[in-house]
């Protein structure tokens, strides 16, 4: 059974209070800067469970196999991916009818929210009295399929906000 999440509630508090409301996205300046103040708490959460497993990494090296570090680097690698997927940039517009959208949208940030909060749990699970081998066991492919899932939902946001992949190579 996982423990209780290490996201307190302040900060789960101010993460909530960043997601857009997306019936505000009246220009696209306002709608800009809106998601960069989301993308950036999001970012900032997904940073700390990188910095976390790279120091358990560290400071436990001498009991990780191999195995055991090419998977932290892999979970880590995923994160870096999250990252640039939520660093898209280009012209943030509502695609298709704005309130199926927005409605998409708004289940998509539970869903963020959520996998943030797990993953944060998962990755904090490692240093407590659990077995590494363990976690490796479970909790790592358990956090490998939410990281999957939370790059999977950045996507789907970036393409309901007309930030597709092609935004990559649009002229700025």
């Amino acid at each position: 059974m996982l423990q209780a999440a290490r996201m307190s509630i302040p900060e789960m508090t101010a993460l909530m209070l960043k997601i857009p409301d997306y019936r505000d996205y009246r220009t696209t300046s306002e709608a800009a800067a809106k998601e960069r103040e989301y993308r950036h708490a999001l970012g900032l959460m997904l940073k700390d469970c990188g910095e976390y497993l790279l120091s358990i990494a560290e400071k436990k090296s001498q009991f990780l196999s191999s195995e055991m570090e090419s998977m932290i680097d892999g979970l880590v690698d995923r994160i870096g991916v999250i990252f640039r997927r939520l660093d898209r940039e280009g012209l943030v517009c509502l695609v298709g009818d704005h309130d199926t959208t927005i409605g998409e949208l708004e289940g998509l940030d539970v869903r963020l929210i959520i996998l943030i909060e797990e993953a944060l749990t998962l990755v904090h699970r490692l240093e407590t009295g659990v077995p590494a081998s363990s976690w490796f066991k479970t909790e790592a492919a358990i956090l490998s399929q939410d990281l999957a899932a939370f790059s999977e939902v950045t996507e789907e946001r970036n393409y309901l906000l007309g930030l597709g992949w092609e935004s990559e190579f649009t002229p700025r």
